[in-house]
């Protein structure tokens, strides 16, 4: 099997636990707001959203910290230190490569995350303001 495949695959196997993970976290999300609802108890949607904002600032922060902010996406050999030889060029924008690569299973959480807070957000000040 080529690389060209075995990319394919590791991009839809990639796409499948970014799917199944958002209609995870939303439905769980909107589950336990609705429990929340339900038992007319702030301090359950209170704590509900705190730990989904706690888990998206994590794993947001962990994802930025670990690809050093990403300052290396995007540079090439000449734009680093002139003074190095190549093999420490390439070995540099390679290890900021293979950085994004292992982290690459961070975005199937911060994606889902986002979404759902994108989603809550358009509920309750776009629809609720329109229909209530």
């Amino acid at each position: 099997m080529g690389e060209q495949q075995q990319r394919k695959q590791k991009n839809l196997y990639y796409l499948i636990v970014l799917i199944i993970n958002t209609v995870l976290f939303f439905a769980v999300y909107r589950i336990l707001l609705y429990y929340a609802e339900l038992t007319d108890d702030t301090y359950w949607s209170f704590l509900v959203m705190v730990l989904y904002m706690a888990l998206l600032l994590g794993f947001t922060m962990g994802y930025l910290i670990y690809n050093r902010f990403l300052y290396r996406k995007g540079l090439t050999p000449d734009r680093l230190n002139p003074d190095w030889s190549e093999e420490q060029k390439m070995a540099f924008l390679a290890d900021g490569e293979a950085r994004l690569q292992k982290s690459r299973w961070m975005m199937t959480v911060i994606f889902p995350l986002l979404f759902t807070f994108f989603i809550d957000i358009v509920d309750l000040f776009i629809i609720d303001a329109i229909f209530r």
